[in-house]
Formats: structure tokens, C-alpha cells, sequence
């Protein structure tokens, strides 16, 4: 190869590594971009219905929707974590749109599947828990359905990259929700009923709109099928097996709350929750962006865990200072009961935020064994912080072992990843 060739090359290199660099930028601002808009929005629509409802029935609106997002954990079984690796690897648009219809074709299943279990589960959960909400459970259980299409188009968009229909449903869902609690607060007053039918309609619309958008084309159904299948199988299902038991003990805390205390302190909690959770929205808008490109990196690049490091930190520092302030401006000083709990949620989004860029590197390397396997051990640890905190402690006590427990779960993620290195002797 002459000098001038290899000259050529080399600029080729470099403008494509710019570029890559520039459209990872440009995806994760935009991502970023539009979950701050969302943030923004949340925190015009939560003063409103906290205001609306009061702390009792806003308890009851927390609690529901806990129970709706544990059952949902249960309809996927790998197969969009499979369809996302499949749709990361190829480089063929046509197939791109077949598979989406596929994933499309197998989450009709599970959302008819999953209304039908919130159906059911609504005659027993007022026993269980000692609540008045079965009715309303059973009136929401037909439009909850769309809780699998969510995740799976979330999956999808991971996949292809297609972060900017990622972010318009996201700013969609919210969009909806603001106009219709205010039009509802204007001239019809406000319910948990009212309220969680706007929510899920605004899921529905995005949802709808983002599956047009990317255009699904169902040919080739059998064999689309089967490569999902065969996918799931050697990738899909461990990451299922692991996600569902990590996610779903991750989300037993406002049931134990709920439980052990009261709905009226779930609200106490999921508030706090809202207060810290954005903090870690720039790490998994960073890591979502990475996830299609991490199939070809060898390691995650230092820069990406430094600046994820220093953006968590301050989001700490920052919260920890203004907590009250933000509580007492948002919600009146009838949610003081929330401040204590910021902190410590915080410290966990801190610990959530820092483990993002090596969950979606080890999933573009396909390790769903590891992945499983981690995600049991997290959720082991997470289980056993519940069990040992909330009662006693209540919801400070979900607090402590939200933190406790991610802390362990970023240990659990550097050991793996210290694991591949080790793999490829790049350590």
C-alpha cells in the first residue's frame, strides 16, 4: 500500500470516528434534551395532581401504577431484548422493518395477555393489601395493555438508534398528560381514575404514533420469527430471567411500603422518587446512544465514566442542598415527609446512573448469561435490604435499602466488566 493510500485511509478513519462521535453527541443531547422537557413537564403535572388529589388518594395513584408496571415486568420473556441485539447488528433497513413487524406481532399477544392477568388480580388485591382500588384496576386493566407495546418499542428504538422517535414519544406521552389534567382540573375535577386514564392514553398515543414512524413491514413473518425465537434463546431469555427478578424486587419496595405502612407513604415515596430519579436520565441517555456503537468497541471509553461520574456527583451534591426547597415550591408543605428521603434516593440514582455504560456495553456484546446473572445477584441483595429495612424503618427504610443495594449492584457490574477485560487481556 502506498504512503498517499494509507494518508487516505487514515483521514477516512478519523472523519468516520468524528463522525461517529458527533452523531453519539447529537443522540444523546437529543435524548437528554428530551427528558429534561419531560423532567420539566413532570414537575408542572406532579404539583398539580399532588395539589388535586391530596396525599391519601395520590398514595392510591402511586400504588396502582407500582402494580401495573411489577405485573408488566413479567410479558416480554426476552424476546425485545432479543429483537434489539438482532436490530443493533443489522445493516439492512428492509429486514430492520420486518423484524419490528414481528416484535410488533408478538407484543399483541402479551398486551391481551397482561390485560387479562390486571384483570383477574383486580377481584384479589384488595384483600391482599387492605385497599379500595380492584374497581378501578379492572376499569384500566383494557388500556394498560399498552405497557409491553412501551418497552418493546423502547427496545426497538435501542436498537436501530432511532433515538429521536425515542424522544418524541417520550415528550408526547407527557405533552398529552399535561393538557388533559388541566382541561380535566378546569371543568371536571380530578380523580385517581380520571388521572390514570389520561396517563395511559398518553402511553397509547406515543406508542401508536412511534410504531407507524418506523414503518413495520410483516413479510417474511416465519422467518422473522424464528431468528427472534433462536435469539431469545441463546440471549434473550437470561437477560429476561435476570431483569425480571432484579426489576421487579427493585419494585417490591412501595408494595412493601404499602404493606408494612401505608398507599399514603407510597406517595411520600414515590414523590422522592420523582425529586431524584432524573439525575440518572444522562447516563441512560449516554448509554442508550452507545448501546448500537459498543458492538464494535473493545472497551467503554475513559471519558464516558468520567463525565458520567461528574455529572451524578453534582446531581448529589445539588439535591442534597435543595431538597426542601424543591419539595415546599412543588407540592405545599403538606409532602414534608418527603425531604428525608431525597438523600438517601439520591445516593441510589448516583449508584443507578454510574452502572448504565456498562449495562448496555455488556449487552451489545451479547453476555445475557452475565447478564442473568447479575441481575439475580442484584436482586438477591436488593430483596434482603427490603426485608431487613422497611419494616422496622418504614419508608426511610425502602430509602436506606434503595441505596444500599445499588451501591451493590455498581460492584456487581465492575466485577463482570472486569471479567470481559480480563477475556481479551486488555487488563
Amino acid at each position: 500500500m502506498s504512503r498517499l493510500d494509507k494518508k487516505m485511509r487514515a483521514v477516512t478513519i478519523n472523519s468516520f470516528i468524528n463522525l461517529s462521535k458527533t452523531k453519539t453527541a447529537k443522540q444523546t443531547g437529543m435524548l437528554y434534551g428530551s427528558q429534561i422537557l419531560v423532567m420539566f413537564l413532570g414537575l408542572i403535572t406532579a404539583p398539580i395532581i399532588t395539589r388535586a388529589l391530596g396525599p391519601e388518594k395520590y398514595g392510591i395513584l402511586a400504588f396502582i401504577l407500582a402494580i401495573i408496571a411489577f405485573i408488566s415486568l413479567f410479558f416480554e420473556f426476552g424476546f425485545f431484548a432479543a429483537g434489539a441485539r438482532l436490530l443493533a447488528s443489522s445493516k439492512d433497513k428492509k429486514k430492520d422493518q420486518e423484524l419490528i413487524g414481528a416484535l410488533t406481532f408478538i407484543t399483541i399477544s402479551f398486551a391481551l395477555s397482561f390485560s387479562l392477568t390486571l384483570f383477574i388480580f383486580s377481584f384479589f388485591i384488595d384483600s391482599i393489601f387492605k385497599t379500595f382500588v380492584g374497581d378501578i384496576l379492572r376499569f384500566v386493566s383494557i388500556l394498560a395493555a399498552i405497557f409491553p407495546f412501551q418497552y418493546m418499542l423502547l427496545q426497538i428504538c435501542q436498537g436501530t438508534n432511532e433515538i429521536g422517535k425515542m424522544a418524541i414519544a417520550n415528550i408526547t406521552t407527557k405533552l398529552w398528560y399535561l393538557v388533559g389534567l388541566l382541561i380535566a382540573v378546569k371543568f371536571f375535577g380530578l380523580s385517581v381514575l380520571i388521572t390514570l386514564v389520561l396517563n395511559l392514553t398518553g402511553v397509547i398515543i406515543a406508542v401508536v404514533l412511534v410504531i407507524w414512524s418506523l414503518k413495520p413491514k410483516f413479510g417474511n413473518l416465519k422467518e422473522n420469527l424464528g431468528l427472534i425465537w433462536k435469539e431469545t434463546k441463546e440471549y434473550g431469555f437470561h437477560v429476561y430471567c435476570g431483569r425480571v427478578v432484579d426489576v421487579s424486587t427493585y419494585q417490591l419496595d412501595s408494595i412493601f411500603i404499602s404493606y408494612f405502612v401505608s398507599t399514603t407513604a407510597v406517595g411520600s415515596y414515590t414523590l422522592a422518587m420523582i425529586i431524584a430519579s432524573p439525575m440518572a436520565l444522562l447516563s441512560r441517555a449516554l448509554s442508550t446512544s452507545l448501546f448500537k456503537g459498543f458492538v464494535d468497541k473493545e472497551k467503554i471509553p475513559k471519558k464516558v465514566i468520567l463525565l458520567n461520574f461528574t455529572w451524578l456527583l453534582a446531581c448529589v451534591i445539588g439535591l442534597g442542598l435543595s431538597g426542601k426547597f424543591i419539595v415546599v415550591l412543588l407540592f405545599s408543605d403538606k409532602y414534608l415527609a418527603t425531604i428525608p428521603l431525597i438523600l438517601p434516593l439520591a445516593i441510589a440514582g448516583f449508584f443507578q446512573g454510574m452502572y448504565q455504560p456498562y449495562n448496555m456495553f455488556l449487552a451489545a456484546k451479547g453476555k445475557g448469561c452475565w447478564m442473568r446473572n447479575m441481575a439475580w445477584m442484584m436482586a438477591a441483595g436488593n430483596f434482603l435490604c427490603n426485608i431487613i429495612f422497611i419494616p422496622p424503618w418504614g419508608v426511610m427504610g425502602a430509602a436506606i435499602a434503595s441505596a444500599v443495594s445499588m451501591g451493590f449492584a455498581i460492584s456487581v457490574y465492575l466485577f463482570y466488566y472486569r471479567k470481559y477485560l480480563k477475556e481479551l487481556e486488555l487488563i
